[in-house]
């Protein structure tokens, strides 16, 4: 049987026409196009049936989806064996030649083009453009959609996107696509129409997208714009957004801004109704008693609402006229419905100040009238500290007594090891100031003052005897009669002391000093070392003279020997 003689040029000559005999193919040229159908599938070829006795084969992996038997493929002939018959196809290699011509022409036209992510890379993506591979860097993905902004990895893997062709490598039958310079000239026709579409202070209606943290976007007309958290209502926070505003709902909102430049199209809901604020001054007025929920706390102070979107702050210090609070959850908590005094308005910064120690008579405009300034009196132990012990004045007034003021003794007892809360002790009130709420008290002023017994033992002038407790930078301590402790300035000691008297004294060394004072209130002894000498002298000179005054005495009366005869 004769054969025929076919050359496989670039065109769509099928094998269905070419081969009409059962004749063996005689000459099958590389880069033929060939159309046939598939006639079995392996795990790595795919079988074609050419119409004669050859047959071809294609790799699997060149589908994008496995093939079917019977499914009819195009391809390019890649190779042929005469003696097997076999010939080796392309799928792939027919889909980029016909491919790249229609990316050149799309290139040259600057006209948009479907592509196919693949695959991911390490600086962006390998997409299939009508066969081609191309590159898309991150950098040119552009926006995904609101619900997919923000997000920190993006799979985009498998999705079709329009994108532009920036540059073509013809040699290497490749380029770089971008979806986010389309979608830029995409947006540019949009916002350059948005004018005849969207006024300043329209309401429009739009189809809720996306939820951040910030607001709400909503497409609106096609556009994105944003829904700000502020503008949702008017009260101070919008917790309930997600609820109020769901994903895909349709939400009337007014347009606030509109910036095509920019891109930007603001909107309000709670535009749409009256600004409370506005008519604040006619509902409420300083000096009104309202009820209101506390809607948010902090260590600061706590918000109630008032109803209709407005809300006023009650500070902690507005909370008790006696008690320091150091957190508005000590006093109301979230939720808790509560009356409170309007205190301020202002209109302008949108703010209301609420008391609630106003609706109480301040105990400190009448704690004069209770209690006197050096009244001794008893309470109990409210508060204990490192420093102090607070004491009840009156129901609402507590007294500070600071550890200094517990006793004479020195130094100062710690009031946790001396006493607990709830001991009733007797005190003496020493200072009561209202303008800064404080009453002084003290323990010590009920008990005896022994320094003013120290006093009338160890009169100015007086020699005493110690020994050092302490040397600082001033001078020396001196601890003498049981305990108490004086100090001797580096001012008091004789210049050969004072030229190095830290070396000169040690803690612990007898030493002589003369009592310049001693005052009782403060508790403060100063004695002085350069005056002993003299101080001896004195007292030395005064005891010569009360000797020499008493032999005279007794030598001048005429009966003196007879007094010693008659007794």
């Amino acid at each position: 049987m004769a054969t025929r003689k076919v050359l496989f040029q670039d065109s769509n000559v099928s094998m269905a026409d070419v081969f009409k005999t059962d004749t063996a193919v005689a000459d099958i040229r590389s880069g033929a196009i060939i159309s046939g159908k598939v006639v079995s599938v392996t795990p790595e070829f795919a079988i074609i049936d050419m119409g004669g006795k050859s047959e071809g084969r294609i790799g699997v992996r060149e589908f994008d989806v496995a093939p079917a038997v019977g499914e009819t493929v195009e391809a390019l002939v890649k190779s042929y064996d005469k003696e097997t018959g076999l010939v080796q196809l392309s799928k792939r290699e027919l889909e980029m030649r016909r491919g790249w011509e229609i990316v050149k022409e799309a290139f040259e036209k600057n006209v948009p083009v479907n592509g196919l992510v693949k695959r991911s890379m390490r600086d962006g993506y390998m997409v299939n453009v009508e066969g081609v591979f191309m590159f898309m860097p991150h950098t040119q993905v552009g926006l995904l959609g609101p619900r997919e902004r923000g997000a920190k990895r993006i799979n985009i893997v498998g999705q079709t996107y329009l994108v532009k062709i920036l540059d073509l490598n013809d040699r290497r039958k490749t380029g770089t696509v971008s979806r986010k310079v389309f979608q830029d000239e995409q947006n540019a026709t949009v916002w350059k129409d948005i004018g005849n579409k969207i006024q300043l202070n329209d309401s429009v209606k739009g189809i809720v997208t996306k939820h951040t943290n910030s607001g709400v976007f909503i497409n609106v007309q096609g556009i994105e714009g944003f829904l700000h958290r502020s503008n949702i209502t008017w009260e101070r926070k919008a917790d309930t957004a997600k609820e109020k505003l769901e994903v895909g709902t349709e939400v009337t909102v007014r347009v606030l801004e509109i910036e095509p430049e920019n891109h930007r199209l603001s909107l309000g809901l709670k535009q749409l109704t009256d600004d409370p604020w506005s008519t604040v001054l006619t509902r409420f007025k300083v000096g009104d008693r309202v009820m209101g929920k506390v809607s948010f706390v902090a260590n600061y102070g706590a918000f109630v609402e008032l109803g209709e979107g407005l809300e006023g702050l009650l500070h902690v210090t507005e909370m008790s006229w006696t008690r320091k609070v150091n957190h508005a959850s000590e006093v109301v908590k979230v939720g808790q419905e509560i009356e409170t005094k309007i205190i301020g308005i202002n209109k302008d910064d949108k703010r209301i100040s609420l008391g609630l120690r106003q609706l109480h008579a301040n105990p400190w405009d009448t704690i004069r009238t209770e209690v006197k300034v050096g009244e001794t009196m008893k309470g109990k132990i409210r508060g204990l500290t490192n420093t102090g012990v607070f004491v009840s004045i009156t129901e609402a007034i507590d007294g500070l007594i600071k550890k200094e003021d517990i006793g004479w003794t020195e130094p100062a007892p710690d009031p946790k090891k001396l006493y607990k809360i709830g001991d009733e002790i007797e005190f003496k009130v020493i200072e009561i100031n209202s303008e800064e709420r404080k009453v002084q008290c003290s323990i010590r002023h009920t008990l005896p003052n022994p320094y003013k017994k120290l006093r009338d033992k160890y009169p100015r002038g007086t020699v005493i005897e110690g020994t050092v407790s302490g040397v600082v930078d001033f001078g020396i301590f001196i601890k003498f009669d049981e305990g108490y402790e004086g100090l001797a300035h580096i001012s008091t000691m004789e210049k050969e002391q004072s030229a190095n008297f830290k070396k000169t004294f040690a803690k612990g060394q007898p030493v002589k000093a003369v009592v310049k004072s001693i005052d009782p209130e403060s508790r403060k002894i100063s004695l002085s070392l350069k005056d002993v000498t003299f101080a001896l002298e004195k007292i030395e000179m005064r005891q010569y003279l009360e000797k020499e005054s008493s032999n005279k005495t007794e030598t001048a009366s005429p009966f003196a020997n007879l007094k010693t005869l008659v007794s």
